[in-house]
């Protein structure tokens, strides 16, 4: 909840004053990037697990209303045997492939998440975790990326 900032200004000689809450709480959240530049977010809970990001894949697809492809990265919830059960089961509305390892630079949600830190969390405190859900919901929902999902695509 509290900023990761490490640069600030303050007049020459004064002590530079950063506002924390002291609080070390965190929240794990993980997104889809669609190609019309919209950003689905969603709460992996305490622990980033296969069981939560399965509940957002299935409420990603209610909210998309139609079949989709996606290009992941190799996450372990992304990869489990529980995960590539439910990806076979599911053929039919949802097509996968992972990015090849080590290739954040090719992730264009890693462009999404680096936007959110540097213009929202690494500048600014939150009161509590409620606040910084509400924040980052706000955020995405008036944020627009522009970055184009094929330029990702050229391998």
């Amino acid at each position: 909840m509290d900023s990761n900032r490490s640069k600030c200004w303050a007049i020459k000689g004064s002590k530079p004053i950063k506002f924390t809450s002291g609080s070390k709480a965190k929240i794990n959240i993980g997104g889809f990037y669609t190609e019309n530049g919209e950003f689905y977010w969603y709460d992996l809970g305490i622990t980033q697990n296969t069981d939560s990001y399965l509940k957002s894949l299935i409420k990603f697809q209610r909210d998309i209303g139609e079949r989709i492809f996606l290009l992941l990265d190799r996450a372990p919830w992304h990869r489990s045997t529980k995960v590539k059960e439910f990806y076979q089961n599911n053929k039919h509305w949802l097509q996968i492939l992972f990015f090849p390892p080590a290739t954040p630079n090719r992730n264009p949600t890693e462009y999404c998440w680096k936007t959110t830190r540097e213009d929202l969390t690494s500048i600014k405190s939150f009161k509590n975790i409620k606040v910084l859900k509400e924040e980052l919901g706000e955020f995405w929902e008036k944020h627009t990326f522009t970055h184009k999902m094929s330029h990702y695509l050229k391998w």
